[in-house]
């Protein structure tokens, strides 16, 4: 499962000319009081390690080349806020900010910089410290890079100042290599007892298109504040997503990785949140959602004509078409927000599927739901989709399976995958969806182990303690996880091989380890990793 990219659509986040009435499908919801420009706290709080953000600081030790303060947490640390200071950055963490180690303060203090690349001396502003780190506002690039994007080649001008994207200044193919290291480095530091047995990991699958490709973004905006309101104060209201470092909204006129519809839909959208914002006393959250359904009339046709519409209410539903394959979901349900990869990700799940036991495949480089006609493995006969959701896996995989079960905690996903079974015209004899706790899946599943194959699309937390444990207890043949957090995934393969052996179980061999891009121009990678029981 990927989840959203929140601010703007992270990600992480998945028309016709007339929208529904704007004020009546707005999800209102709490926001963070708007703090003035200069009023963060300048008091130095006692520091510890329970601020320590366990990801960045891998990337830390890695840069400074061990692991060890000689700093008393009682003192402050070595910044004045707002200080500001000239650094060269010396490497990027896995959420695609920069990192300047400085030796001359704090026994090795570490300085986090966004919207940076290596090797550049930049300006950085100091406004919030942890243990071991401060995090700063870049403020100005003295010396760029040579692979730095020009400011008017980016695609966004909110670049920089929106926190929704993070990678914008570097070219597609350097977003690409850095996604590869990020799936590398989560393996490298949570699967660690087991890296040096994996495979390389492949090269990141690309999306066809690299702006223009969310189908889902969620900008908000706060209420007029009551005592200006009172004292006649003009207030403009900020539309949009949160400011990069500040708890502030940014205002968007449009997002460049949005589609067209969607984007459309947005302006319709701030013009009725403009014209009745008085009417809100809480702020409020705006769902913008790409639809496609089938134009009345076209319905017997093959394949039918269909529409793009942009949706605004939660609980509206969504047409989403995957190849062949029509989904239908509510507005706010999960469902991916990239709908141009994903006929590459089913493609290659399939594949990956139907690997021969005996040994491992060679992978398609870029394979498509269109031509997975491919050599089915008939070693293997039952597809078990945990997590299945809106039933996107069980669906698009079933082909070559002697049956198909999905699994959801959900009854409304449930609901939902069993529609998309009738829609697709697939017999419920043979694909089937179950409610039932995931934790618990493995309990009524008589298939075989040694003849099945599981998919999982756990969510960002990844799989808990109970739903690996049954796991191993099952044995499934092969393997195909899909993640949003390459580290929870790594965490769980090691959690999954340290169950096996403390049982005296062979286990599982690794056959891939690969990365989709799903959300170009950000930090976030989707994971799929292949498993064969040894």
């Amino acid at each position: 499962m990927s989840e959203s990219v929140i601010t703007p659509p992270s990600a992480a986040t998945d028309m016709a000319t007339a929208l529904p009435n704007a004020p009546g499908v707005l999800q209102e919801v709490a926001v963070e009081p708007k703090a003035p420009a200069t009023k963060r706290s300048k008091k130095v709080k006692k520091l510890t390690k329970k601020d320590i953000d366990e990801v960045l600081m891998h990337d830390i030790v890695d840069l400074r080349g061990h692991n060890h303060w000689d700093w008393d947490p009682k003192t402050p640390p070595p910044f004045q806020n707002f200080e500001e200071l000239e650094v060269t950055i010396g490497s990027l963490t896995q959420s695609g900010e920069g990192l300047a180690l400085l030796p001359d303060r704090g026994d090795g203090w570490v300085l986090v910089v966004p919207f940076v690349v290596p090797g550049e001396k930049v300006k950085a502003r100091v406004y919030r410290h942890n243990w071991g780190y401060s995090h700063a506002d870049l403020v100005e690039v003295i010396q760029p890079a040579e692979n730095r994007i020009a400011k008017d080649d980016i695609l966004c001008k909110y670049f920089g100042t929106c926190a929704g994207c993070q990678l914008q200044h570097f070219s597609y193919a350097d977003q690409m290599k850095f996604k590869r290291q990020v799936v590398e480095n989560a393996f490298k530091n949570y699967a660690s007892k087991y890296f040096a047995s994996l495979p390389p990991v492949d090269p990141v699958s690309q999306s066809p298109i690299q702006s223009e490709y969310r189908t889902k973004i969620t900008p908000h905006f706060e209420a007029l504040n009551p005592k200006h309101q009172s004292a006649g104060k003009a207030q403009s209201v900020q539309i949009g997503f949160m400011q990069a470092g500040k708890r502030r909204i940014l205002d968007i006129e449009e997002c460049p990785i949005g589609t067209p519809i969607v984007n459309e839909g947005m302006k319709i959208m701030r013009a009725e949140v403009q014209k009745n914002i008085a009417s809100y006393k809480k702020g409020a959250t705006m769902l913008l959602r790409e639809s496609n359904p089938i134009v009345p009339g076209t319905e017997s046709d093959d394949p039918p004509t269909t529409t793009k519409i942009c949706v605004t209410d939660h609980k509206a539903t969504i047409t989403e078409w995957v190849g062949k394959y029509r989904f239908d979901y509510p507005a706010g349900s999960f469902f991916q927000n990239n709908n141009a990869i994903l006929p590459s990700l089913i493609g290659y799940v399939q594949q990956q599927l139907h690997l021969p036991l005996s040994s491992a495949g060679a992978a398609i480089a870029e394979p498509t739901l269109a031509s997975t006609s491919t050599t089915l493995n008939h070693e293997i006969k039952y597809l078990v989709d945990a997590y299945c959701g809106s039933g996107l896996f069980g669906i698009t995989c079933h082909e070559g399976f002697k049956k198909v079960l999905g699994v959801e905690i959900s009854a409304a996903s449930i609901s939902c995958a069993t529609n998309n079974l009738v829609l697709n015209k697939l017999s419920t004899d043979t694909t089937a969806f179950h409610l039932d706790d995931a934790d618990k899946i493995f309990a009524h599943i008589d298939f075989p182990s040694e003849e099945t194959a599981l998919i999982i699309d756990p969510p960002r937390k990844g799989c808990s303690e109970e739903f690996l444990d049954q796991m191993v207890a099952f044995l499934p043949a092969r393997v195909v996880y899909v993640s949003c957090n390459v580290q929870t995934q790594a965490r769980d393969l090691q959690g999954l091989l340290d169950r096996c052996a403390s049982k005296g179980l062979p286990g599982y061999k690794v056959e891939a380890i690969r990365g989709f891009d799903l959300f170009p121009q950000t930090r976030h990678v989707e994971g799929v990793m292949t498993l064969t029981r040894l």
